[in-house]
């Protein structure tokens, strides 16, 4: 018999779990029958695999099937809010919210355009949720059941007895008769009046779950974003942004066994995936050093580099007694380079902070030469031809061969370990040349910024 519609999608379905019962068996049986050429044998064979094939085709005889499945739904609840998220062995209530808002201020599944129907209960029935799931032209079974349509059923049923019966076993899938908790659910006890409370119990949102891991999924590993990824790896133009997830997390549900949990879970393998939800690091606002006598000297320069120092004085003892060799004098500048950037990064830093231009000239305790170094902002004409000069430079860099010369000693040298002139004059040979490079790009604004007022 040809069917139509969703009742085409129905049959297909069923003739389909039924070839797949079948499939060992008829393997089985070709395995058998390999190589036997006498008949009697061969008819002998087939009889003793007779009864199973018959069987299977019986089972899956549409109206014997549909009888069984409207019988076994009553085991499932098609869901939104899947309650054994929270724990495996809670009997309570999920929710199947088919809700739309266009509008809605949150992303929620109510806001969801193609929702994914999850299913929970007895594993074993999942395949009645597969079936309520099926859909012809993006109307489900399960939707045309809630709408009161059952012409999809009625088509296979001998009358209306058996279609009410399929009907009314269905229907039990899709809603709970009476909303319950349970001990092993997430519950609140909301007070409502004095003495008097609402119990909410949270349920998980599998479908929207669903609906992110999806998304997830395609943005890491489509062909699209994958060719998007390619292009910017290679410094070349595409006409599709980059989208990531950063930071998230994988939540897995069921252990071994995730169809105990639910049917999209079951798909998912287990894991959902997590977006971040930490809150911000906390970043200190990072303020001129007024009150430090240096910025050597002060807690926030020697915060950033505590790392790379650690690492450089780690260096230095691998090496102790050793020939001082090209490749140990490099890899000893090139730690200190790291510390050099740490500190032209800090100065960055305190050099941008133009909200605070000229706080060098209200109770400054710094030294001369880091205040023209680092206030660049600051109106005062004779600060800024001071600066123009550049003989404060050399400051800086005895400054930093000073402290330098100072934590190292202070760790090393019980290790009998000792920096004296020649270090000292090595370090700020080391920092002189990048902090003019560095300087290049403030020096314009000094050198504008007194001329300016000069001709003022």
């Amino acid at each position: 018999m040809q069917y139509e519609g969703l009742a085409a999608v129905i049959a297909d379905y069923i003739d389909q779990r039924r070839l797949q019962k079948l499939e060992p068996i008829e393997k089985a049986l070709e395995k058998a029958l390999k190589g036997v050429d006498d008949d009697v044998r061969q008819a002998q064979i087939n009889t003793e695999f007779s009864p199973q094939i018959r069987q299977i085709n019986q089972q899956f005889e549409v109206r014997h099937w549909l009888d069984d499945a409207a019988k076994r739904a009553k085991q499932i609840s098609l869901v939104t809010h899947a309650l054994k998220f929270t724990h495996g062995d809670a009997k309570g209530s999920s929710v199947l919210s088919l809700e739309y808002m266009e509008d809605a201020d949150y992303l929620v599944t109510a806001s969801l355009v193609n929702l994914a129907i999850d299913a929970v209960g007895n594993a074993a029935a999942l395949d009645v949720a597969k079936l309520l799931q099926l859909e012809f032209e993006g109307r489900s079974l399960a939707q045309a059941l809630t709408d009161g349509d059952f012409s999809a059923l009625a088509v296979f049923s001998e009358d209306q007895t058996q279609l009410t019966e399929w009907v009314d076993g269905f229907k039990l899938a899709l809603a709970d008769k009476a909303l319950s908790s349970h001990t092993l659910a997430k519950q609140l006890y909301f007070p409502t009046a004095d003495g008097q409370y609402h119990l909410l119990s949270p349920v998980f949102a599998s479908s929207l779950a669903h609906q992110f891991n999806g998304k997830i999924t395609a943005v890491r590993y489509g062909d699209e974003p994958k060719a998007i990824r390619e292009a910017r790896r290679a410094g070349k133009y595409h006409d599709k942004p980059d989208i990531r997830f950063l930071d998230t997390a994988i939540q897995s549900f069921g252990g071994s066994k995730p169809q105990n949990i639910s049917q999209l879970n079951s798909q998912r393998g287990g894991k959902t995936n997590l977006l971040n939800c930490a809150p911000p690091s906390w970043q200190p606002t990072l303020k001129p050093p007024l009150n430090d006598q240096s910025i050597f000297s002060g807690r926030e320069f020697n915060r950033r580099v505590w790392r790379d120092l650690q690492e450089l004085q780690r260096y230095l003892l691998s090496v102790k007694g050793r020939d001082s060799t090209l490749e140990i004098r490099r890899y000893i500048a090139a730690y200190v380079n790291d510390l050099i950037d740490g500190l032209l990064n800090y100065a960055a830093e305190v050099q941008g902070l133009s909200e605070y231009a000229g706080w060098s000239l209200q109770n400054c305790e710094l030294k001369l030469a880091e205040q023209l170094w680092l206030d660049v902002w600051c109106e005062d004409l004779p600060f800024q031809q001071k600066r123009a000069n550049n003989n404060w430079q050399q400051d800086i860099c005895l400054a930093f061969s000073g402290w330098l010369n100072s934590k190292l000693n202070k760790a090393l040298k019980n290790d009998g370990l000792v920096f004296g002139t020649v270090q000292y004059q090595h370090w700020a040979k080391l920092l002189s040349p990048r902090l003019r490079e560095y300087e290049l790009g403030t020096m314009v604004f000094s050198a504008a910024k007194t001329q300016a007022e000069a001709a003022v």
